[in-house]
């Protein structure tokens, strides 16, 4: 490291030695204190540096942090949406399946009837009461239709689940069975012979314009998350074999 250098010129005039001697002492200090501050500057400028530089780290751990907390709370949003998105899509396919199986009921008392050549839409109606829910008799294993529900609020309209399978009962409380959040309701229009459709309150003109088939509609309602959905399976079964 070079010392700066500071020099005094004296006068020619000056001849004193202890003058001499005087100047030449506080030029020494003058030079000692050029050369103090010179490494009192190099150092506090490295400590800066070292400063900066950790400084600098910080701010790059803190980058590295923020960008790894970002990925993991996408990764968690991301696998939290598709597991609800998979609870929603097995809830619906459950209704499709209870919608599916109410149109596959009612076309098994209709070619349950053709068996004893007797009237095809037996037990398919009611007069002109439309609205049903059916029934399992497992005593009986058959299946009928109950025309006490007129719509999805009524308590035969509620699905019971008991060892996997859903059905609906006329009890109040079926033994051994929970309460689903699901409710299922049949709609069973008369369709005429000019092919029109007949809903609840009246009936197709047996002279003129006979009944030949049923426009079979069945609902499911469900509640998921504070909201209720709905799913309509709908078909037309006629008395043609």
């Amino acid at each position: 490291m070079r010392m700066s250098k500071f020099k005094i010129q004296m006068s020619n005039q000056v001849q004193n030695p202890n003058v001499k001697k005087f100047f030449r002492l506080k030029s020494f200090d003058i030079h000692l204190s050029f050369g103090f501050c010179h490494l009192t500057f190099l150092r506090c400028f490295r400590r800066a540096a070292q400063k900066n530089v950790s400084g600098q780290g910080l701010l790059e751990t803190t980058i590295a942090l923020g960008v790894i907390v970002t990925g993991i709370v996408g990764m968690l949003t991301l696998t939290i949406s598709n597991q609800s998105s998979s609870l929603e899509s097995a809830e619906r396919l459950v209704a499709a399946n209870l919608a599916r199986e109410g149109i596959e009921i009612v076309r098994n008392i209709r070619d349950s009837n053709w068996l004893p050549r007797g009237a095809w839409d037996q037990g398919l109606e009611s007069g002109t009461d439309y609205t049903a829910v059916p029934l399992f008799d497992k005593a009986a294993n058959v299946w009928t239709l109950s025309f006490t529900a007129n719509d999805l609020n009524h308590r035969e309209a509620r699905l019971w689940r008991e060892g996997g399978v859903y059905f609906q009962s006329t009890q109040e409380t079926p033994p051994g069975a929970g309460l689903t959040t699901y409710r299922r309701l049949l709609q069973l229009d008369e369709i005429c012979q000019d092919k029109s459709v007949v809903v609840s309150g009246s009936q197709c003109n047996p002279a003129l314009n006979p009944k030949i088939g049923i426009k079979v509609q069945s609902r499911v309602q469900w509640e998921a998350k504070g909201n209720t959905h709905q799913l309509t399976a709908e078909e037309r079964l006629f008395n043609w074999r």
